[in-house]
């Protein structure tokens, strides 16, 4: 038995197809017709908010809605302050250690070694990116407050002096960095993660939690009023931006109106309510039918699901009222996604999308590419059942004491078929492989139809890239997010879907089919100039077989295989290594090559892995097995 889609049945909006039959009639130039066909996809009430946001920012807006005000003052979490320490280490990006003084530089970017100096401007006049400044993240990391629940805990396991230096460095971001001045002040959801490690960090001093200062209480309202300013920018996103927002708003509104003063009160339930049926929408239409989420990110999916546990753990704390049947059951929906998309084994998963180095509450350490603490966290909190990984504990299982060893064990994952997303898993005793299918609903980070991700016995033999940096110059920006990038067939040196900026790609693909059966995928889709790919995945007890069809491109196309770092050796078109072997074979002439290009694990940094490049001149077939050796 299979299952099998058309284009027509594929998620097409009625709507949406009659404005590009509208387009087409009116045969307008190219590349004004693919301008109109992706704003129609992003939505023009969505394209509307942006260019709103925009003018106001121009008109000076915001500087009139937000003005900069006086340095927030203390205490915060103690009435001491004296920093014990003069210099330590940070994890940035969960993977980078980096030192820094005590209290850090607010504004240093530690790649560059410039910093950002306009420290007094008002956030909406910061450009978005300074090529002198480099990565603005690398700026915002340490202003995510991060650091701050590690010292709380390091203060609740008895390490008594880490609650000064806790107080010493909030004090001291708080002085250098006024209300809606400078850099840490530019993004909304930047600001609601700070909120959301503040409210962390006061649950592991529990005596603070109860009883907080007034410095705290008007900490959050600010960084509330802020948050509120630019929703619906952060709405037109649809990203985890609007969920993150929606987040504080809630967790932050509900902590106000629980024990702020009486204005307080009444600003956080008016807070809370906004938050919460923007969370509750902002669930309903990000999270689809099958789990996967708007942003197509394995780690962004992660930062989702752990701002979503924290928020019902909270919610349950207080005792304050249920969400909606449809956010518990999109929540249960996007952990089932998780549970599928993962090696069990490593806790590591494909490395599609975007991947900006987040991983949210991970005070304790945890390795970032293991994902098996979030599952189980959100399986416990949604499903209550165990997801029986219990090499690492998420530490909010911690703060809120959940146990899960009398909890049901979770069903394994299987091969699933996840086309509102745009994923096809399949998956045997020693491995799985997860197709991108060239399905777009939400706006693409990459372009990366039809790539595939295979693995066996933990290892991530076909790969895909990852992002390395939103801003570390024009190659690594055409690079990472591009179709050479990813294990997927590139037509004449460019992308599948043409660039319209940094963070657009246009005339977003749709499948022309999609055939799923027991052991084997086939989708196939056509690009805006006439190219046409279909790939055919099948498994065996120790192989995979990959056919890929092409036609319809002018000079060339190049299959493009991302490997491991082994010892490979080539003899004729094949590959091999002590575990395994790589078969290929075609009906046209073929020219092979391995090369080594950039990878991306981990949020600014990256290697070089080997790639396999298989260069086709005409339309045909190509099949490639990939053998493994237990």
């Amino acid at each position: 038995m299979g299952w099998k889609s058309r284009a027509k049945n594929c998620g097409h909006p009625r709507k949406l197809i009659n404005k590009l039959t509208v387009f087409h009639a009116l045969n307008l130039p190219k590349d004004i017709s693919i301008k109109f066909r992706t704003y129609s996809s992003l939505g023009w009430l969505n394209v509307l908010s942006v260019a709103f946001y925009i003018l106001k920012k121009r008109l000076g807006y915001y500087v009139w809605l937000n003005p900069p005000s006086r340095p927030l003052k203390g205490p915060f979490f103690s009435k001491r302050c004296n920093s014990v320490i003069q210099e330590t280490t940070i994890n940035y990006f969960s993977y980078h250690k980096v030192k820094v003084t005590s209290p850090p530089d607010w504004f240093y970017n530690p790649w560059t070694n410039k910093r950002f100096e306009k420290t007094h401007l008002h956030w909406s006049k910061v450009p978005d990116f300074m090529d002198d400044l480099g990565d603005i993240k690398a700026v915002w990391e340490l202003s995510r407050f991060d650091w701050l629940l590690r010292l709380a805990w390091d203060f609740r396991s008895g390490e008594k002096s880490a609650l000064e230096v806790m107080e010493n460095w909030v004090r001291h971001w708080c002085e250098s960095n006024p209300p809606n001045c400078g850099i840490n002040w530019k993004c909304g959801q930047e600001a609601s993660l700070r909120c959301l490690n503040m409210l962390a960090a006061s649950l592991l001093i529990k005596n603070r939690y109860q009883r907080p200062y007034q410095g705290f209480l008007r900490f959050l309202e600010v960084h509330l009023e802020r948050i509120e300013t630019t929703l619906a920018y952060a709405k037109a996103q649809d990203n985890n931006h609007c969920i993150s927002e929606a987040c504080a708003l809630y967790v932050a509104g509900n902590y106000l109106s629980l024990f702020g003063g009486t204005k307080q009160k009444q600003r956080g339930r008016k807070w809370a309510y906004l938050g919460k049926k923007l969370l509750e929408d902002a669930a309903q239409r990000l999270i689809l039918n099958d789990g996967s989420f708007s942003q197509h990110s394995l780690t962004y999916h992660r930062m989702i699901l752990d701002e979503l546990s924290f928020v019902e753990l909270f919610r349950r704390k207080n005792n304050l009222s249920k969400f909606n049947n449809r956010f518990y059951k999109k929540a249960i929906l996007a952990s089932e996604w998780l549970k599928h998309m993962i090696d069990i084994q490593t806790g590591d998963g494909p490395n599609i999308g975007a991947n900006d180095g987040t991983y949210l509450f991970n005070f304790s350490g945890l390795p970032y590419r293991d994902f098996r603490p979030s599952l189980q966290l959100a399986l416990a909190v949604f499903k209550k059942e165990n997801a029986n990984v219990e090499q690492q504990v998420h530490p909010l299982m911690e703060i809120f004491d959940i146990n899960t060893s009398k909890l049901p064990i979770t069903s394994r994952p299987e091969s699933i078929l996840m086309s509102h997303g745009g994923y096809a898993c399949l998956r045997h005793s020693n491995g799985f492989a997860v197709l991108r299918l060239p399905k777009y609903r939400f706006r693409p980070a990459h372009s990366d139809a039809l790539h595939i991700d295979i693995w066996h016995k933990g290892t991530n033999w076909t790969r895909d890239s990852g992002t390395y940096s939103y801003n570390a110059g024009e190659e690594s920006i055409e690079y990472f997010p591009g179709t050479s990038s990813h294990s997927t067939i590139q037509f004449d040196g460019r992308d599948q879907m043409p660039r319209l900026g940094r963070f657009l790609f246009g005339s977003w693909l749709n499948p022309e089919e999609i055939v799923w059966r027991e052991k084997q995928v086939k989708a196939s889709y056509r690009d805006c100039y006439g190219a046409y790919h279909s790939r055919t995945v099948t498994w065996q007890s120790n192989s995979w077989e990959i056919v890929d069809e092409i036609a319809g491109f002018d000079d060339h196309a190049i299959i493009y295989w991302h490997l491991p770092q082994k010892n490979w050796y080539m003899e004729n078109a094949n590959l091999y290594c002590n575990d395994a072997n790589i078969r290929v074979e075609s009906d046209t002439d073929l020219n092979v090559d391995l090369r080594l290009m950039p990878e991306s694990r981990y949020y600014l940094y990256k290697t070089d892995v080997p790639v396999l490049r298989v260069k086709c001149f005409k339309s045909g077939k190509v099949k490639t097995i990939f053998s493994f050796r237990d």
